[in-house]
């Protein structure tokens, strides 16, 4: 499937069978780490090696929020619509 972004679920790597509930937590943190890391080079690219990264990432994280509240509130207001309730505050 050439073009693809992501790969199909079958060739996505797993975690072993017999892991720990402490080594899946390991797995999942340095996931989230990467994530973060990747995240953090992608602002660095964005504001040149002499932007301030703390700002641009309190800026990022401030938009994020802001998109999350709003589709919070288009299904708070789907919600109420679709089961007759008052609207949302």
């Amino acid at each position: 499937m050439s073009g693809q972004l992501i790969p199909p679920p079958e060739l996505a790597p797993s975690v072993p069978k017999d892991a720990t509930p402490q080594q899946c937590i390991a797995i999942w943190c340095d996931l989230m780490d990467a994530c973060h890391q990747f995240l953090l080079a992608g602002l660095r690219r964005e504001i040149g090696p002499d932007g301030d990264l703390e700002a641009a990432y309190r800026q990022w994280y401030a938009e994020q929020t802001e998109e999350h509240h709003r589709v919070m509130q288009r299904m708070v207001d789907r919600f109420n619509q679709t089961l007759g309730g008052d609207d949302a505050e």
